[in-house]
């Protein structure tokens, strides 16, 4: 993508790294009182979750896969599991918020009665999960058939780890792309569609792979490294400083997204429009 100026406009990652530290750090009151609520209620049901997944594997040891108390078990993790996806999409909405808007908009804490812009946020990364994973399992397929036509089925199957590696990059590549428009859809912009995130993010889609993969796998490994000690409190240790890290990388993706679209020139058939400042998001200083 280029600049009304005709420059490439590359995505400065490590900037907007130091940019998303420094924005973070200067509101670090407001930050902590706007996420330490729903940050503590997602550590304590990742920890119930842990226990009652370890609980459920035992059971299925020790009897047969009709035992009622198995059953009962995997029903509370699927709770769980959905409840702590709701509330991580709460996190991630918020952070945007934060980190694009005027505090005027910012809620007064994230954990909060979810919105239509909330649901919407979720309906979109699940739209982009499954347009990365469709793609990637395209070229896992046509691989495959080209492989198996020119070397035979065994060899085909063979090399189907080697075939599938380029393909998951290519589905990582795709998802980078096309995540850069969830900050748009968590401040309340209407009409923003897949198209207009894969052109918003043409020439710059390595760099958001680094955004929304690898720098959120770095800033966040000493944590994940910590969490396999296998204490409780060295796991709960860090799964606060996982999701704290969490907000670091969320706020890349915004900076990103905001310095992408002041490049972006909107086609003409775009019907694209601003966030409303009296939507029903339930906003409030």
């Amino acid at each position: 993508m280029k600049s009304p100026l005709g420059l490439e406009a590359r995505l400065p990652v490590f900037d907007l790294f130091k940019d998303s530290l420094f924005l973070l750090w200067t509101k670090r009151t407001r930050l902590i009182s706007m996420f330490l609520p729903l940050i503590l209620i997602l550590v304590v049901l990742d920890h119930f979750s842990t226990q009652l997944q370890a609980e459920m594997f035992a059971a299925f040891e020790q009897a047969t896969d009709t035992n009622p108390a198995v059953f009962e078990k995997y029903g509370r993790m699927i709770f769980f599991g959905l409840t702590s996806m709701l509330l991580s999409v709460l996190l991630a909405t918020t952070v945007h918020r934060f980190s694009l808007q005027d505090p005027s908009q910012w809620p007064l804490n994230a954990l909060r009665v979810p919105t239509r812009y909330d649901l919407k946020y979720l309906l979109r990364s699940i739209v982009v999960v499954l347009a990365s994973a469709f793609v990637g399992g395209i070229a896992v397929m046509l691989a495959s058939l080209v492989l198996a036509s020119v070397m035979g089925p065994e060899e085909a199957v063979k090399l189907s780890a080697v075939v599938a590696v380029p393909c998951l990059m290519l589905m990582i590549y795709v998802m980078a792309r096309l995540s850069v428009t969830l900050p748009e859809i968590a401040i309340g912009t209407e009409g923003s569609d897949l198209g207009r995130a894969w052109r918003m993010s043409q020439g710059n889609g390595s760099r958001l792979v680094i955004v929304v993969l690898a720098l959120p796998l770095l800033v966040s490994s000493p944590f994940l490294l910590l969490a396999n000690v296998g204490n409780t409190v060295t796991d709960i240790i860090a799964a606060f400083g996982a999701y704290f890290m969490t907000l670091i990388s969320i706020t890349v993706l915004s900076l990103s997204y905001q310095f992408l679209v002041e490049f972006y020139e909107p086609q003409e058939d775009e019907q694209v429009v601003a966030e409303d400042n009296k939507d029903d998001s339930g906003m409030d200083a």
